[in-house]
């Protein structure tokens, strides 16, 4: 198996291990065996963590502010004059849904489409390209593309315009791929579309690629004065697993030397 193959497996294994909430689930279920076997200092040691932790990621306001950082890296800009052409990246949609149900599944991450949408009536000469293949582990029949033609020709963009790159698993491929595709030549603009939690990792990849961009935040969490509610403990462990994954993602991503 290359080497990027081994990477991606193993990056969705420790996701699925670090995800504040995962943590959580899997403390408790530790605290609770401890309990039934009657082990009691390991059941302490298990509780007090599991306190830690939920106190830390689902009360506190540490998951708020972790994702008003990240999403305040890149505030957007007003409309620039001139545009060559709109990057809209995959929000995980399950296309294998979506045809069963003939409509997309919740998802906030959709709101990329949304936005680059109204990108491509704005500048009705650009080229409107739309990246998603599947980030599942074991792959997926359909891509997040064929959703995404979908839902734009309904939306009454010309499809004629539309770009679809329908090979990449994470964020890295997302941009490598479609600059493979795009050829983007120097001094175009190109607005990135994605979710602004989402921003600093999708940008500093494209810098590493050579491809100024200029980003187009979408789906906001907080607003500059957002403090986070202790009584919305869902919530926070929402935000918590959201930031948790993004601070993970930045530092692989530095430290395989794929971003800067």
């Amino acid at each position: 198996m290359p080497l990027w193959g081994m990477f991606f497996i193993l990056s969705k294994l420790f996701w699925h291990l670090a995800a504040p909430s995962h943590v959580l689930a899997l403390l408790i279920l530790a605290t609770a065996l401890c309990l039934v076997l009657r082990w009691r200092r390991p059941a302490w040691i298990f509780g007090v963590l599991t306190i830690l932790v939920l106190v830390l990621a689902g009360v506190s306001p540490l998951p708020m502010m972790a994702v008003k950082t990240l999403e305040n890296q890149y505030p957007r800009p007003p409309w620039p004059a001139h545009v060559d052409g709109v990057l809209m990246l995959g929000a995980g949609f399950d296309t294998g849904l979506f045809r069963t149900r003939r409509a997309p599944q919740t998802n906030i991450g959709a709101y990329r489409i949304v936005e680059g949408y109204v990108a491509a009536r704005h500048y009705p000469d650009a080229r409107i390209v739309f990246s998603g293949g599947s980030g599942a582990l074991r792959g997926a029949r359909f891509s997040e593309s064929e959703t995404a033609r979908t839902l734009l020709e309904e939306m009454g963009l010309d499809t004629k315009r539309l770009v679809l790159e329908a090979r990449s698993r994470n964020t890295y491929e997302n941009i490598v791929f479609t600059k493979q595709i795009v050829k983007p030549k120097p001094g175009q603009v190109w607005l990135l579309a994605t979710s602004a939690i989402h921003m600093p990792r999708a940008m500093a990849i494209a810098r590493k690629q050579g491809w100024p961009m200029l980003p187009w935040p979408t789906d906001y969490f907080t607003s500059p004065t957002s403090k986070g509610d202790w009584l919305f403990v869902a919530d926070n462990l929402g935000l918590a697993d959201y930031a948790v994954h993004e601070w993970i993602g930045m530092f692989a991503y530095r430290l395989t030397g794929k971003a800067l």
